[in-house]
């Protein structure tokens, strides 16, 4: 049976991927910008990237995505929402089928890059790479920001929600045991698997 969901699944991402082309010109080519941002993602979406490719990868998409208008960006993003969704739940399973020592040394993993990327960003400055040298990506308010969260949250199963509710607390309590401050949004790309 999951191996029938496995190929539902497949298909389901697959023609989202195939609409999201269709509604950013992909399949025409009317929109190089979007274009070579999708094709960023789709590398970002490969499994046997080193950490180090994975950060180099996430540097040029971060690059590419401020070259974007808000309202190219806001498309990108709802376009692939379903795509990054099945790929946060496929990560969430994985990191719970994972042994007890397996998940902390990943937890490890992700502490230690998540340091490295804060002390990083400390080095640039807070605002260094946001647009609008206001604080917020993509010029988001704190508000807007918020009310995207739970729009997430919302699109979610039960299952997910408890598991990255889950995740958050193991993470949070092993960089205490660690004496590591996450900060407040420590989230943000840092999956089970850290992509």
């Amino acid at each position: 049976m999951s191996k029938r969901k496995a190929i539902v699944g497949g298909i389901v991402v697959l023609l989202l991927a195939t609409v999201a082309a269709w509604g950013f010109g992909l399949l025409g080519g009317t929109d190089p910008a979007i274009a070579k941002l999708q094709q960023i993602n789709d590398q970002m979406a490969q499994t046997n990237l080193s950490d180090a490719q994975r950060d180099q990868i996430r540097g040029e998409f971060r690059q590419q995505m401020q070259s974007l208008t808000d309202d190219q960006r806001h498309a990108f993003f709802e376009a692939n929402r379903g795509q990054w969704e099945a790929r946060g739940q496929q990560r969430m399973n994985e990191f719970f089928a994972m042994s007890k020592t397996d998940q902390q040394k990943r937890l490890d993993e992700i502490i230690d890059r998540m340091a490295q990327w804060s002390n990083q960003q400390s080095g640039r400055g807070r605002n260094a790479g946001n647009r609008n040298g206001g604080g917020n990506r993509a010029g988001m308010t704190e508000a807007q920001r918020e009310e995207r969260s739970k729009r997430r949250i919302d699109h979610t199963d039960a299952k997910t929600r408890a598991q990255f509710t889950e995740f958050r607390r193991m993470l949070n309590q092993r960089a205490q045991q660690r004496g590591v401050q996450l900060g407040d949004h420590w989230g943000r790309g840092f999956g089970p698997r850290g992509a």
